[in-house]
C-alpha cells in the first residue's frame, strides 16, 4: 500500500510512535509518505528506503505575525498534493490537533480514506477546551477510522467527543531489538553512582517532576550513595534544579537534558520513576520495561494497562508522596524482586507492545477501514 503518515517531529510521544510505525510498515514492503514540518527525531539517525519525507511548507506572511501561520491549511494542502501525486491509499494522522482537521479536509477533497490516532493531551487536555472541541468532535465522528493508545483513552474519546462505537485500541509500539538489557559501560557519560533512579520526560507541570525530587531527597537520607538521573527539558527543569540544591541533594541529581538515545540510561536504573498526574499510555515506562527495568508510577490514566502492580512494577496513589518514597526503598532493599520485575516487564512488552506486532494490528485496522 501507499500509506501517508502525518505527525509532529517530536523527540517523544506521538512523534516517536508514528515514526516507529512507519519504519515497521516500510520494512514489510509498504511505501510510506511521511508528512511533518521538520525531520522527525527518529529519522535523523536512520531512514528506510521505502520512506519518503514530505515537509510542510510554512508560509511567512506579515498578517499572520501574531497568530502564526495557519498550519491546518498548510498541512492539508500538502496532503492534497501528495494524494494526487503519489496515489495514496490511506492517510493516517497521529495526534488529532490540528492535523485531524487537515486530514478530514483532504479526505473531502480527494476521496482518500483517512484515520486518526488520538494520543493523549489532544483529547483529555486540549481537546476538551471549547476552543478546539466543536470541530474536533465533528471530525472524530465523521472520519473513516479512529484509534487510540489505551482503553482509558477510548473511554475519554467516548465521554467527550465521539458517538461512534468503532474506536480501535492499539498500544504504542516498542522496538524490542533496540530497547533491551545491555552493558552500561557503553554509556556516554560518567556514571557517578552504582545505583540510580531515572526519570525520562519533558519537564511540564503535568509530569510532577518536583515530586520526584522531594521523594528522592527522603530516600537519599538513608542511601547517600544513590543517584537520580533526570532526562529531558521543559519549563520546570530550573525549578527542579533549585529544589535539588535546596534539599541538599544537588550532587546526587544529574540533569541530562534531551538525549538521542536513552537505552544506556535505562540500563543505569534501579527503577524508572514517573509521577505524572495523567498519562494516556506511558511510553517511557514500556521502554524501560523492555530493558528489564522495573517501573514506579502513579495509578492514573492508561498506566495500569502497561504496569501490572507487583509484577513488573509498583503503582502508587499520586496524592501520596510517601508511597513513592516507600516504593523506591523497596526496590533498593530487594534486588531479587527488582530482577524478577525486570524480567516480567520485558516479557510483557514482547507480548503486548512489540513494534512488529503493533504494525500488524495497524494493518488490520487499515484493511477494515478500506474494506479489503
Amino acid at each position: 500500500m501507499n500509506i501517508a503518515i502525518c505527525s509532529f517531529p517530536t523527540v517523544g510521544g506521538s512523534g516517536i510512535v508514528a515514526s516507529q510505525l512507519a519504519l515497521e510498515l516500510a520494512k514489510i514492503g509498504h511505501n510510506i509518505h511521511y508528512i511533518s514540518y521538520d525531520t522527525p527525531f527518529l529519522f535523523r539517525y536512520r531512514r528506510h528506503p521505502n520512506i519518503t519525507l514530505h515537509l510542510v511548507d510554512i508560509v511567512d506572511y506579515p498578517l499572520f505575525k501574531d497568530i502564526c501561520a495557519p498550519y491546518t491549511i498548510l498541512c492539508g494542502s500538502k496532503m492534497v498534493n501528495i494524494a494526487r501525486d503519489y496515489g495514496i491509499d490511506l492517510f493516517h494522522v497521529h495526534y488529532a490537533i490540528p492535523t485531524g482537521i487537515s486530514v478530514y479536509l483532504t479526505k473531502e477533497i480527494t476521496g482518500v480514506p483517512a484515520v486518526i490516532t488520538a494520543h493523549g493531551s489532544d483529547i483529555h487536555t486540549l481537546g476538551v477546551d471549547p476552543a478546539y472541541n466543536p470541530l474536533l468532535s465533528y471530525v472524530l465522528n465523521k472520519i473513516d477510522g479512529v484509534s487510540t493508545v489505551s482503553n482509558y483513552m477510548k473511554e475519554q474519546i467516548r465521554k467527550y467527543f465521539a458517538d461512534r462505537d468503532e474506536i480501535e485500541v492499539i498500544y504504542n509500539p516498542i522496538d524490542t531489538n533496540k530497547y533491551k538489557k545491555m552493558n552500561i559501560r557503553t554509556c556516554d557519560f560518567k556514571i557517578k553512582f552504582e545505583k540510580n533512579f531515572v526519570h525520562v520526560s519533558n519537564f511540564r507541570r503535568v509530569k510532577n517532576a518536583p515530586m520526584i525530587i522531594e521523594a528522592f531527597a527522603e530516600v537519599a537520607k538513608e542511601y547517600r550513595d544513590v543517584g537520580l538521573i533526570m532526562v529531558g527539558e521543559g519549563p520546570e527543569r530550573k525549578k527542579c534544579e533549585e529544589l535539588a540544591s535546596k534539599l541538599n541533594i544537588k550532587d546526587n541529581v544529574i540533569f541530562q537534558g534531551v538525549r538521542s538515545s536513552v537505552v544506556p540510561i535505562y540500563n543505569c536504573a534501579e527503577a524508572l520513576i514517573s509521577a505524572s498526574s495523567n498519562e494516556s499510555f506511558g511510553l517511557t515506562l514500556a521502554e524501560a520495561m523492555a530493558c528489564e527495568v522495573p517501573v514506579i508510577a502513579p495509578k492514573v490514566g492508561g498506566i495500569p494497562e502497561v504496569v501490572d502492580n507487583g509484577r513488573n512494577g509498583l503503582l502508587f496513589d499520586i496524592s501520596k508522596k510517601e508511597s513513592l518514597k516507600e516504593h523506591m526503598l523497596t526496590i533498593l532493599n530487594d534486588p531479587v524482586l527488582k530482577a524478577k520485575m525486570g524480567k516480567e516487564g520485558r516479557r510483557k512488552v514482547i507480548d503486548k507492545f512489540d513494534s512488529k506486532k503493533i504494525a500488524k494490528q495497524y494493518l488490520l485496522f487499515y484493511q477494515q477501514v478500506l474494506g479489503i
